[in-house]
């Protein structure tokens, strides 16, 4: 009798030893699967593993002073990469005159996450507001580079430039909103208009000026349009997979 019953223990200990063995090679095979479905993630670079939607995020300077507002649908982190892509982008920046000009695009590439330049494109605007919150310029265009601190924006494909009395169309900006400058690169045309007639000029470079309120033909001769191509072509490679991933 007592031979039967250490007999069932023996039994007992053994199938016990086989289901914990067992559970122990399934919780190993789940943790191998999900470490390599996490591994595979982690270095896919066209996959975010960080995300806000509906966000909000606001610069101060040193003095705690709001230097810009950006406000999105969705902000995109990457694995093994600076960059970051916001979706809807509306960004407001701040002068040091009290004024503002607002941002809006499709989308928002940032290449190292720092907001320093960032490259825009679909259905991109810039609105720069006065003291009186009247509108002194709109900048229409489909992709550009926006710099927040300097207060500039660059473009090397066609935009349109509107002011309370003109509409100027041309190929290639570079606007200085802190120093009051708008230039057209090229191809420059220019529509005027008052309560009775139009006007219209056309030269290959014109610029605009915020305080004055007037265009006049530039003068400059360089690569402005190259060097703009060349660091947008910079920053889209920011998106491409790593080679040896």
């Amino acid at each position: 009798m007592l031979k039967l019953k250490i007999q069932k223990l023996d039994d007992s200990y053994k199938y016990l030893i086989i289901f914990l063995v067992l559970v122990s090679i399934i919780l190993f095979v789940e943790y191998k699967l999900d470490s390599a479905l996490i591994d595979g993630q982690s270095k896919n670079q066209s996959i975010t593993n960080h995300f806000l939607n509906n966000f909000s995020m606001t610069e101060t300077d040193s003095y705690g002073k709001i230097s810009w507002n950006l406000k999105g649908e969705r902000l995109e982190k990457y694995p093994r990469s600076d960059r970051s892509e916001v979706f809807k982008p509306a960004m407001r920046i701040f002068s040091d005159d009290e004024t503002f000009w607002d941002v809006k695009a499709e989308h928002a590439l940032d290449p190292d996450s720092l907001f320093k330049s960032i490259f825009l494109s679909g259905n991109v605007i810039f609105e720069k507001t006065d003291m009186n919150n009247n509108n002194e310029i709109i900048i229409e265009t489909t992709s550009a580079i926006i710099y927040p601190e300097s207060e500039k924006v660059e473009t090397n494909v066609f935009a349109k430039i509107i002011t309370p009395d003109s509409i100027t169309t041309g190929d290639g900006v570079i606007a200085d909103i802190k120093n009051g400058s708008v230039e057209i690169l090229s191809n420059a045309k220019r529509v005027s208009y008052t309560s009775d007639k139009s006007e219209q000029i056309s030269g290959d470079r014109m610029q605009y000026d915020l305080d004055k309120k007037t265009w006049t033909v530039s003068k400059h001769k360089d690569d402005d349009k190259k060097n703009i191509k060349d660091r947008v072509t910079t920053i889209l490679k920011t998106k491409k997979k790593l080679k040896n991933d």
